[in-house]
C-alpha cells in the first residue's frame, strides 16, 4: 500500500505543472505570507518593504516611513499569520489573514501583543506578486 501511495504521488507530481505566474492561489499566498513573517521576525525592513509595490500603493511613501519608524522602535518581533480567505480578481487578489504579533520595544518596555484581521491586496507586478495594500496599517506600529 505504501508503494502504491508513493507511485501515485510521483505520478501526480510528474503530471502537475507549475501554475502560471499570473494565477494567484493558496500556494502563492502562503509563500508571500511566509516571506512577510520571515522579514518581520528577522527584523529586516529591507526584505519587508521589498514585498510591497509602494508605487502602486496609496500613500506608499507614508507607509514606508511608518515601517521605518516601526522597525527602529522595535528590538524583536514574533508573528503568526493564518490565511483565512483568498478572493481573486484577474491580476489582483485580496487576502484575509488572522495575525498575531508580539513586539519587544527597543526602549526596554514591556512587550505589546496584538491580534487582528488584516486585509491585503496583492497584484502581479512585473511577473511576481506583491502587496499593494494592507488594512489596517496601524497593525505595524507601536501603541
Amino acid at each position: 500500500m505504501l508503494f502504491l501511495c508513493a507511485a501515485l504521488s510521483s505520478a501526480q507530481a510528474a503530471g502537475q505543472k507549475e501554475p502560471p505566474q499570473n494565477s494567484f492561489d493558496d500556494r502563492a499566498a502562503s509563500h508571500l505570507l511566509l516571506q512577510l513573517s520571515e522579514a518581520l521576525q528577522g527584523h529586516s525592513q529591507k526584505q519587508f518593504l521589498a514585498l510591497f509595490d509602494l508605487g502602486k500603493m496609496k500613500d506608499g511613501e507614508l507607509f514606508r516611513q511608518q515601517i521605518a519608524s516601526f522597525f527602529s522602535q522595535t528590538e524583536a518581533i514574533r508573528v503568526h499569520l493564518n490565511l483565512v480567505e483568498i478572493a481573486g480578481e484577474g491580476d489582483k487578489a485580496t487576502l484575509a489573514v488572522d495575525a498575531e504579533m508580539e513586539v519587544q520595544p527597543g526602549n526596554g518596555g514591556p512587550p505589546s501583543r496584538r491580534n487582528e484581521r488584516l486585509n491585503f491586496v496583492v497584484a502581479n507586478s512585473g511577473g511576481s506578486w506583491k502587496f499593494v495594500d494592507v488594512q489596517p496599517r496601524s497593525f505595524f506600529s507601536l501603541p
